[in-house]
């Protein structure tokens, strides 16, 4: 009887132990969360802010354009409207001694006296084709593009570009395609792919000889044995320089304005010489 109670006593101390221990985890967990909670508002807070910033500049980039077009758009207008007004008082300068003519010469059309009607025809009919000529000369043809129809507008190409505006994160991790990589006694060709491979600025290579350990992040947190290759353009980089018979293992970084992330590390081998 006092053997069982013993047995008893000890599996619940075991289970209680176990349990104390689960809920000390439980805290810790729910205490990064909460932690997280709070850097999520701090980060959200700052995202918002610099949306503003950004949509603030924006629009006064568009009010200073909209204000130096707008003078550009003022000035033509006076320009053209200066040299219509000109040409409107040529016309009615001529057509004021036109109609002084015309007038001067349905006068002496109207003349009986025959040697009176010679005496003043031929000086009249001189003025009045002088007068023809005259406003042939002065007077151009009505130019279309006065009307300044001609003129346009077109943001379309800018609107599209607003219209893509959107939230950048930073890219998802690249896959190096082993199946795709190349070696030889010194060299490694490594090969990768991108689903964001249009918002990835570059890419980052990180290499080392592999040791065996399996740990590949505190392989990859001792920084001290890597190699770096930085802001490769390519989904594909060549490794130089490397021993023969060798392993090595890789990771590819891609990176973007918003942040960078990790490829899965890949084993390759150099060939024996």
């Amino acid at each position: 009887m006092e053997a069982s109670k013993t047995s008893a006593a000890q599996t619940l101390e075991n289970n209680l132990t176990n349990l104390v221990k689960r809920n000390s985890e439980l805290e810790n967990q729910m205490a990064k969360l909460i932690q997280i909670c709070q850097q999520v508002e701090v980060n959200t807070a700052m995202h918002e802010a610099k949306l503003v910033e950004e949509c603030d500049e924006l629009v006064e980039i568009i009010r200073q354009r909209k204000q130096v077009i707008a003078v550009k758009i003022k000035e033509s207008k006076v320009m053209k409207l200066r040299k219509l007004a000109q040409q409107i008082a040529n016309c009615r300068q001529c057509l004021e001694r036109s109609s002084a003519l015309i007038t001067q010469a349905e006068q002496s059309l109207k003349e009986n006296d025959h040697a009176r009607f010679l005496q003043t025809a031929r000086n009249v009919a001189e003025r009045v084709a002088m007068a023809t000529t005259s406003s042939q000369v002065l007077i151009p043809d009505v130019n279309l593009n006065e009307a300044f129809d001609n003129f346009a507008l077109d943001f379309s190409r800018e609107k599209k570009i607003l219209e893509g505006l959107d939230y950048l994160t930073a890219p998802t991790p690249p896959s190096i395609r082993d199946e795709l990589c190349t070696a030889s006694h010194d060299t490694i060709t490594v090969h990768w792919t991108s689903e964001d491979e249009f918002s990835v600025t570059s890419y980052e290579l990180q290499y080392t000889i592999y040791t065996g350990q399996t740990n590949f992040i505190s392989l990859y947190n001792s920084a001290d044995s890597w190699m770096i290759v930085p802001n490769i353009k390519q989904n594909h980089y060549t490794v130089h320089g490397l021993q023969s018979g060798t392993r090595y293992i890789f990771f590819v970084k891609a990176i973007n304005q918003a942040g960078s992330r990790n490829s899965e590390p890949a084993r390759l081998k150099t060939n024996s010489k």
